[in-house]
């Protein structure tokens, strides 16, 4: 396997190993809450620019990494407050429930990326 794929894998299975945490490890209350608000911070975002960035012209994702984080950090901010709000608006919210969405998106999203990378190249060679 292609070692650049690492990361995405490791992204992808993020939310699913935060879920775990959250729901199993007892007595850990500072570790559930700094896996859990780590993740909610960074992971569902960074599978979503991860996957639409290859679609974005070179010139368009050219920035440093303080832009990069702040991009992602925004993203993953937004994600777990539609995630949130939909469960709350339909009076069903729970913590796992919302995790186990974030965890879906963001995996989806991260196993995704060689697809958009392979329909970027694809458009880039027509003429």
């Amino acid at each position: 396997m292609n070692t650049s794929r690492w990361p995405l894998l490791l992204l992808a299975t993020s939310g699913w190993l935060t879920l775990l945490v959250a729901t199993q490890a007892t007595g850990a209350a500072p570790l559930r809450v700094t896996v859990t608000v780590v993740y909610l911070l960074t992971c569902p975002g960074a599978a979503v620019l991860a996957f639409f960035r290859p679609l974005l012209s070179p010139r368009d994702h050219t920035g440093d990494a303080m832009e990069s984080l702040a991009l992602t950090l925004a993203l993953s901010v937004a994600l777990g407050i539609l995630v949130s709000e939909v469960f709350f608006m339909t009076g069903t919210f729970t913590v796992y429930r919302a995790l186990t969405v974030l965890a879906t998106i963001t995996s989806l999203a991260a196993l995704g990326v060689p697809l958009t990378a392979y329909r970027a190249r694809r458009q880039a060679a027509r003429p």
